[in-house]
């Protein structure tokens, strides 16, 4: 069976903006910030899954370092915004949404110059992960 993917089917969506600008080596990583159960193991082998409540996770968006995006997103990260996230990937093979909202971008986009172009990482952290 072929299959295929298109990245311009995968829309982000940054307190009600479109980013645009992403880099040529990817547009997001989404994943959450701890396991969510921990494994206990008895000296006599019995195993208890000790459930995490933390539901927290960090949505990184990969720019070029001439993304239009960056300058809103420095913006939101100066004035300690919280926002909503949405994401989504129409891909028919693997469609996912995202949506979340008392977001915080963790700190200001590294501003880099040089030769070439630069790749710009900007964390996002998201109260409450949910990948649909």
């Amino acid at each position: 069976m072929d299959t295929s993917y298109d990245p311009k089917k995968v829309n982000v969506n940054v307190d009600g903006t479109i980013i645009t600008g992403f880099a040529g080596d990817g547009i997001i990583t989404a994943s959450k910030n701890e396991d969510a159960v921990t494994p206990n193991v008895g000296c006599q082998g019995d195993v208890v899954y000790e459930e995490n409540a933390n539901e927290s996770g960090t949505i990184a968006l990969t720019l070029q370092g001439t993304s239009p995006s960056l300058a809103r997103l420095r913006k939101l990260a100066s004035g300690r915004k919280t926002f909503s996230v949405v994401i989504s990937d129409a891909n028919d093979d693997d469609s996912i949404s995202i949506s979340a909202g008392k977001c915080r971008i963790l700190k200001e986009p590294d501003l880099a110059r040089g030769k070439t172009s630069s790749t710009v990482t900007v964390n996002i952290y998201v109260p409450n992960l949910t990948i649909r």
